[in-house]
């Protein structure tokens, strides 16, 4: 797809400066932008989301293209707290019971 764009004067001069300083050309730099604000935008969303209660970490972290640790570690970095439901710790309990299980039967 080609998108056009067209940016003030500063916008442009400040595209020039960057283009140079990085010997990247001014395509790929415009393109690096849309993406980092994109990827940025899919965190925000999916913490947003999070913090509402409407989506799970898994979910969240889907949403937000990071595997889950990774997500865990930037809700931590900006000091939310885990939701940590019933369901949650069961299923994670299920999990260490049927763990242990394998692990005696070798």
């Amino acid at each position: 797809m080609e998108i056009t764009v067209n940016l003030k004067d500063d916008y442009l001069k400040w595209l020039q400066e960057i283009s140079k300083e990085t010997s990247t050309d001014k395509e790929e730099l415009v393109k690096s932008f849309i993406i980092k604000y994109i990827q940025e935008y899919k965190i925000k969303k999916a913490i947003r989301k999070y913090t509402e209660g409407s989506v799970s970490l898994g979910k969240a972290s889907e949403i937000a293209g990071l595997p889950k640790r990774m997500f865990m570690y930037k809700l931590q970095e900006i000091g939310i707290a885990l939701n940590v439901y019933e369901t949650d710790i069961m299923k994670g309990a299920d999990t260490l019971i049927e763990a242990r299980k394998l692990k005696k039967s070798v």
